[in-house]
């Protein structure tokens, strides 16, 4: 563990934060665009699968009828393919819809803490803690900007992470197209053998084992060094799938709705056209929920970034720089919450009018009930002022 303590002077953290006005200014602008376009393909995506579900016709894997051609079909069988898929490196061979090889090596990885501290006269002290701990990543961590020294990861992997797909798929007499065959993804593992283990060998010189179905390059598995490796090989066979896709000749493609989406499902297993349909829709509406929460947060971070100088200006104190900074974080929530409400319904204005009407309902409601009680308590102060000074 290392720490590194620095310190900002407080005319360089003002400096800092007005050229985050411009940033809080950038931040706001993403936020709009994102919220439009949000709505706008949220919309567009629930109508185009409306349509599809209007003219979705059930058909079986075989025989192709050409009378179908270019209408939204759903169909379920066996997606399958006779192709011969090859890990050389293993020497395996097999036939699948994918062969797939994961490779992790034992690393150091860097962890940052990071505290701040404001200080009398605005300046602010930032102290960071590096740690360092062991893991499994199959991912190569880069260890020559480590803060310590002595935690060296190995530069290169000796062997790395491959995936092979079947160039030839097909769904009874239909061909599918790679970018349904990639909607598959429910793989099992390979069982490895001696055999497997032996081809490996003749192409590495570092000691290499198998230990619980998986390939081992190091001393000792119960107890990893950096820079130790394991190797998994994994499969997607042959299995159920239901498809929902435009026709398209001898294969099926994405179907391009009126409403400007595109349409191609697949999901593992027997499912009902209504199935899909039902959770595509939960799909669509999960994600318009996710990217409005983060459109807001977007808002709230810029906001906070365009009061950031007040803040700076107050920290000179730093007593009176948390006042302020919670203040001033609270504004920021208020005004982006609000401004946000008022783009979405700006939004819905353009999809969803009568959606748009009853929110601005509900925030002119809730801002009128604001107002209202303010005044009231304000004039129940006043009376009991007055009613004081007369007892007086």
């Amino acid at each position: 563990m290392v720490q590194e303590v620095t310190t900002q002077s407080w005319g360089s953290r003002l400096k800092d934060a007005v050229v985050g006005i411009f940033v809080g200014i950038i931040l706001l602008g993403v936020a709009i665009y994102l919220i439009f376009w949000n709505e706008s393909h949220g919309l567009h995506t629930a109508q185009s699968l409306k349509d599809a579900q209007k003219q979705v016709i059930s058909i079986p894997i075989s025989p192709i009828d050409d009378k179908n051609n270019l209408r939204v079909v759903y169909l379920s069988g066996l997606a399958t393919t006779t192709d011969q898929l090859n890990d050389p490196l293993f020497n395996i061979k097999m036939s699948a819809i994918a062969l797939i090889r994961t490779v992790e090596m034992y690393q150091w990885q860097e962890n940052i803490e990071t505290k701040t501290e404001s200080q009398m006269g605005g300046s602010e002290k930032t102290t960071k803690t590096y740690t360092y701990k062991k893991e499994w990543s199959d991912d190569l961590i880069d260890s020559s900007h480590f803060k310590e020294q002595g935690h060296d990861n190995p530069a290169v992997m000796p062997v790395s992470s491959w995936q092979q797909i079947a160039p030839n798929v097909t769904l009874g007499d239909f061909m599918l197209p790679r970018e349904l065959v990639q909607k598959i993804t429910s793989s099992q593992p390979i069982n490895l053998s001696q055999d497997n283990l032996e081809a490996f060998k003749s192409t590495v010189t570092r000691p290499v084992q198998l230990v619980d179905n998986e390939i081992y390059m190091g001393s000792d598995a119960q107890n990893p060094q950096i820079g130790d490796v394991r190797v998994r090989e994994s499969t997607i066979i042959p299995q159920i799938v239901s498809v929902i896709a435009q026709q398209t000749g001898h294969t099926l493609q994405s179907y391009l709705s009126p409403a400007g989406e595109t349409i191609l499902l697949l999901s593992e297993g027997q499912h009902s056209s209504a199935e899909m349909f039902h959770d595509a829709q939960n799909e669509n509406r999960m994600m318009t929920w996710i990217l409005r929460l983060a459109t807001l947060l977007i808002m709230i971070g810029g906001f906070s970034l365009l009061m950031k100088p007040i803040v700076i200006l107050a920290d000179v104190l730093p007593i009176a720089g948390t006042i302020v900074g919670f203040g001033t974080g609270l504004i920021a929530f208020v005004v982006g919450l609000g401004l946000w409400t008022i783009f979405i319904a700006i939004a819905w204005f353009a999809t969803r009018p009568f959606m748009a009407i009853g929110l601005l309902v509900i925030v002119i409601g809730a801002g009128y009930f604001f107002i209202k009680k303010r005044a009231e308590k304000a004039t129940a102060s006043s009376v009991i002022t007055l009613e004081e000074h007369d007892k007086k």
